[in-house]
């Protein structure tokens, strides 16, 4: 019982870590800051492949359900709030191709 909710536990914190890099990503696809998408999308594809690595190496258990959503959920919230704080401190901008005109 202890090593389902360990399981449980951990798809939930690697479900929110992945949520978190995948709204960092998605976010920077639509920033004038090529580096920052370099990083953001290199992350993001490294929690993906760990997080479904995990979720086959479980045989991709129903039981696994509530935290992988719990974590996604969370993660997409939280990722947001933090892809400002990183776009704010780079200065990137969605329409950074219109200060030039």
């Amino acid at each position: 019982m202890i090593e389902f909710f360990s399981q449980l536990g951990f798809i939930a914190l690697l479900a929110f870590i992945q949520n978190v890099s995948f709204s960092i990503v998605s976010r920077s696809r639509n920033r004038d800051n090529v580096t920052y998408h370099l990083f953001a999308a290199t992350a993001s594809n490294l929690v993906w492949y760990l997080t479904f690595r995990y979720l086959v190496m479980a045989d991709m258990s129903w039981a696994l359900l509530p935290g992988y959503l719990i974590g996604t959920v969370s993660g997409s919230l939280f990722g947001v709030k933090v892809a400002m704080r990183i776009e704010k401190m780079l200065g990137a901008t969605a329409d950074g191709h219109l200060k030039s005109k």
